[in-house]
């Protein structure tokens, strides 16, 4: 036992590694990370290198297991991964809108349905006509529930980057996606539903079939609309234990408690996971939760794609028969859901380019086909070569098989990674074209914006933070704003709206009668705001606090590598030109910018200059470190100026101090960079004696950066 759970310990830990280098990576080739994921799985599984002997590893670190079919790695292992599963379609629940699904709920239905039914068509079409099997066979059946599953994080990301996921087109792909989600569900527990009786020796007939219909539909409508009714007594039952990381426990334990029911029910775990989080996905718990279970997410969904990735038989994929069958689904699934979801929308308000635009949006298939494949390669189905089989041949065949095997399997991979990688510049290709995507511009009484404007993005944030904490006080749970996220949704038991960030502007959508309460939060923040300014007023300026800050400590933070990466020998002016604090910004700027180290010189100047005016850099003894955060430059840089005539820097007091070192640092405004730690050695460095002297005497550029870096 002990030698067995050393092992799994091991290969959970080499599987997390693998998949965050991976994921990284795909990522930075602007491939969704689960991609990489998938790719580390195949290349660490037991089709590859897991099986390599290895010093205490006979049979390989992932040795190739053959006692239940369809699972080639450890069963601990895979049903461990199997959790990540119901993570992943948890988490979707609470992120469905609830709100939006019955706001665009007619033309998302009518989208939705086309491109359910078209594309399941279409799978089905590559088992009955490429593979040859008919149209009832579970095998069948899977490849058409593979092409219904749209995984829309692809396209939404790219109309969030295009500032469209409030177009109609957005909106009607969001609402859509949501009823492909659902009826995807129902329809792969339809077809588990028809592989079970098939396994059972049960009959098939339409009756049967839509008993089976019936009976999976009715399950998940009648629990989901029992939770739907029950979710805010739910979210009070979980409130009582008031921290949100215990009641998130508790909210993932329910889930995986439904998940289990609904698997002894005949249907999948999935379908449970993914109730439950629709039905906590209209309570003011869902924000916490999800942001509570996002290390359970971040280390369960990972584990899980790349377990799947090791199911893959990369010798299959060799097979010229297996790709082309792999494209043909592809294609398949790409017609199914442009003609099924395009169509459609061209009888709902929208021309051909908004209705192409909708087909796009819905092509890219990525973690609901990878869920779905795995649960076909474990669930069994009778051997359907037993029908043509002698007495000979059955006394070595088995009964049951899984439905899919290893070549079946390599097939549902290709699909999700094809369309992935062709959504994103298809969609961005349509989203070029010039023009309007609707026939009528239809205005939307339901919700209305509310905007603020600040005088500075400085001031926006001031007050998106002080908002922020009166609504945490007010007990409303939010969405945490984190970066690339310009979108914050409040939430209180009933009340929903949302805060779209642009700049220094805030945009708020809600309905009508949350407009005074919004305006009444945004003006005790700015009250709040203007008190707490009142009460710094009594506090020392911070240029009563320089002398303390500015000087020599005993240790330093930062290495003399890290200060010889930021300043650099080529970005030292030895006889600095600027006679005033202005023009010498300028021209060191303008050096930072010869070398491409900005990516916007009149921002980082503007910056520089505000960053000044606030309070002088200037430190005493001819030196000055000016600094500002800015959006002008894509990571630390800095510039030495040496001045031998001095260059003016006003003082409050009125008066003017000559500087003849000057050191400017310019560092992103988000991103993390060692940029006090920067200054505070620069500050411990040049806190030295006679350290303005020994630099105006040096010789060369080499000379004076040796000097500087201490």
């Amino acid at each position: 036992m002990s030698q067995q759970i050393a092992l799994l310990t091991i290969q959970i830990g080499l599987i997390l590694f693998l998949a965050k280098f991976f994921g990284m990576l795909a990522a930075r080739c602007k491939i969704p990370p689960v991609m990489g994921e998938l790719v580390a799985g195949i290349i660490c599984g037991p089709y590859c290198l897991g099986s390599i002997p290895l010093p205490g590893f006979p049979d390989g670190i992932f040795p190739l297991v053959t006692l239940n079919p369809g699972i080639s790695v450890d069963p601990k292992l895979y049903s461990i991964a199997t959790l990540g599963s119901i993570v992943l379609l948890f988490i979707a629940g609470l992120e469905t809108d609830v709100r939006t699904f019955f706001k665009y709920s007619v033309a998302g239905t009518i989208v939705g349905l086309g491109g359910i039914i078209c594309s399941f068509l279409c799978g089905v079409a590559v088992g009955t006509c490429v593979l040859h099997w008919s149209f009832m066979d579970p095998r069948s059946l899977f490849l058409g529930i593979l092409c219904t599953a749209t995984s829309v994080g692809i396209s939404a990301r790219i109309l969030s980057e295009r500032h469209a996921m409030d177009s109609p087109e957005g909106v009607t792909i969001m609402a859509a996606a949501v009823i492909d989600d659902v009826l995807g569900i129902v329809c792969l527990a339809i077809v588990t539903g028809i592989a079970s009786v098939e396994l059972r020796g049960g009959e098939m007939n339409w009756s049967s079939i839509i008993w089976i219909a019936i009976r999976s539909f009715g399950i998940w409508l009648g629990l989901t609309a029992i939770g739907l009714i029950c979710a805010r007594k739910i979210a009070a039952f979980l409130r009582i234990f008031r921290t949100s990381r215990i009641f998130s426990v508790m909210a993932f334990g329910l889930a995986l408690l439904l998940a289990g029911a609904f698997e002894k029910a005949g249907l999948a775990m999935i379908v449970g996971a993914f109730v439950m989080g629709l039905t906590l996905s209209k309570t003011d718990t869902a924000f916490r939760i999800r942001a509570s279970l996002t290390p359970v997410y971040s280390l369960l969904v990972p584990l899980f794609f790349v377990v799947m990735g090791m199911l893959v038989d990369i010798r299959v994929l060799k097979s010229p028969s297996v790709l082309l069958v792999g494209l043909a689904l592809t294609a398949m699934a790409i017609i199914g859901k442009v003609v099924g979801c395009a169509l459609p929308a061209l009888g709902m308000n929208f021309n051909w380019l908004g209705a192409l635009r909708v087909g796009v949006g819905m092509i890219p298939r990525c973690e609901v086909v990878l869920i779905i494949a795995g649960i076909a390669a474990t669930t069994m189905m009778k051997n359907p070569a037993i029908a043509g089989a002698t007495p000979e041949m059955l006394e070595n065949m088995p009964l049951e098989v899984p439905i899919f095997d290893s070549r079946l399997f390599g097939i549902a991979i290709i699909m999700p990674l094809f369309t992935a990688l062709l959504a994103p510049p298809l969609l961005n290709l349509t989203l070029n074209i010039k023009g309007k995507g609707v026939k009528h511009e239809v205005p939307d009484i339901a919700a209305q914006t509310t905007e603020f404007t600040f005088s500075s993005e400085a001031a926006a944030m001031i007050v998106l933070h002080e908002l922020v904490s009166q609504l945490h006080h007010d007990g409303y749970y939010y969405t945490p704003l984190s970066k690339g996220v310009e979108i914050i949704q409040f939430r209180r038991d009933a009340t929903f709206f949302s805060l779209q960030i642009s700049g220094n502007t805030f945009i708020f959508s809600s309905l009508p009668q949350d407009i005074p309460f919004i305006k009444t939060a945004i003006y005790e923040s700015v009250v709040e705001i203007h008190r707490n300014l009142s009460e710094l007023k009594n506090l020392a300026s911070p240029d009563v606090l320089k002398p303390d800050i500015f000087q020599k400590p005993e240790h330093a933070n930062i290495r003399h590598n890290d200060l010889q990466a930021i300043l650099a020998d080529d970005c030292i002016i030895p006889d600095l030109q600027a006679t005033d604090r202005d023009q010498a910004f300028a021209e060191l700027l303008r050096l930072l910018q010869q070398h491409k180290l900005l990516k916007n010189y009149d921002l980082c100047l503007k910056d520089a200059i505000a960053r000044e005016d606030i309070a002088s850099t200037y430190q005493g003894d001819g030196i000055a470190l000016p600094h500002a955060r800015t959006d002008g430059t894509a990571k630390l840089v800095a510039a030495l100026g040496i001045s031998r005539q001095g260059v003016i820097f006003p003082q409050p007091d009125g008066s003017a101090a000559k500087a003849h070192l000057i050191i400017l640092s310019i560092c992103p405004r988000e991103e993390n960079e060692p940029y006090l730690q920067f200054i505070s050695r620069l500050a411990a460095v040049l806190a030295q004696p006679n350290i303005t002297q020994k630099i105006l005497a040096a010789n060369t550029v080499q000379d004076i950066a040796k000097i500087v870096r201490g």
